[in-house]
C-alpha cells in the first residue's frame, strides 16, 4: 500500500466514524463503533477477569513485551492498552492499532504487526491522523511502542461485550459441556432431564469428568 493509499484511507476513517478533532475519546469510540472491546492491562498485575482472557487466548508475552495491540479472529475482538501510557502515548497507540485494523492487516490472521510492511502501514496511517493533532514527534514514537511486534510475538485485540466474553472463556476452561449433576448424585445429566427437575443442581466441571466421578444418565443419555 502506498503512501497516496494510506492518505486515503484516514480520509475515509474520519469521515465513516464523523472525526474532525482527533482524540483519546474518538478513537476509542471508532474502535467500539466496530465491534471492539478496550482492555486495559498491567504487564505486572491484572485484574481476575483481565488475567484470565490474557491467559486463555496466550497472550502472556504480549503484555510482558508491547504498550499496546489488537486482537481478531471468529469471536473475539479486542484492543489492549497498557494502563500506565500517559494520555499522549495512549493517543498515539490507539492511532496505529486502528492503521493496523483499517488497513486489513487483521483480514487474514489474528496476528497483527508481524511483518515490516504491515508496522510502516500502521505508521503511516497514525501519522496522517494525528498530524497537527500531537506535538509533531509523535508520529515517530509508534515504533517504539510497536518494535516488540516486529520481531514476531504472537499477537491477538474483546470480543463484543467485553465481561460476557471474559466469563465464556472461563467457562470453556473450567465446565465439560452444558451438562449438570445434583448435589448427592452419582450421575451427570442434560439441563431438562426429568430426573433432576425442581432438584439443586451444578454444571459438571472438567475435574469431574477427569475424576470419574459421574456417569452419564441413562435417561437423558447425555453422550448421545
Amino acid at each position: 500500500m502506498n503512501t497516496s493509499e494510506i492518505k486515503s484511507l484516514v480520509t475515509k476513517f474520519r469521515r465513516e466514524f464523523g472525526i474532525r478533532d482527533v482524540s483519546t475519546e474518538s478513537l476509542e469510540d471508532a474502535f467500539r463503533k466496530q465491534g471492539f472491546t478496550i482492555i486495559d492491562f498491567n504487564p505486572a498485575v491484572n485484574d481476575p477477569d483481565v488475567t484470565t482472557v490474557i491467559e486463555a487466548l496466550g497472550l502472556k508475552n504480549m503484555i510482558n513485551h508491547s504498550s499496546g495491540f489488537v486482537y481478531v479472529d471468529g469471536n473475539y475482538r479486542l484492543v489492549f492498552l497498557n494502563e500506565k501510557l500517559n494520555a499522549e502515548e495512549r493517543l498515539v497507540v490507539l492511532s496505529h492499532e486502528e492503521g493496523h485494523y483499517y488497513c486489513g492487516h487483521t483480514c487474514s490472521r489474528n496476528e497483527v504487526g508481524r511483518t515490516v510492511i504491515e508496522e510502516r502501514e500502521a505508521n503511516e496511517f497514525s501519522h496522517y491522523l494525528l498530524q497537527g493533532t500531537v506535538r509533531s514527534h509523535v508520529s515517530n514514537a509508534t515504533s517504539k511502542y510497536k518494535k516488540p511486534l516486529i520481531i514476531g510475538a504472537v499477537i491477538a485485540g474483546l470480543a463484543v461485550g467485553g465481561g460476557v466474553a471474559s466469563k465464556e472463556i472461563h467457562d470453556r476452561q473450567l465446565y465439560e459441556g452444558e451438562y449438570y449433576v445434583t448435589m448427592h448424585g452419582e450421575k451427570y445429566h442434560r439441563e431438562n432431564c426429568v430426573t433432576i427437575q425442581g432438584r439443586e443442581t451444578r454444571r459438571l466441571t472438567k475435574n469431574d469428568v477427569e475424576n470419574g466421578t459421574y456417569e452419564p444418565c441413562s435417561v437423558c443419555q447425555p453422550d448421545q
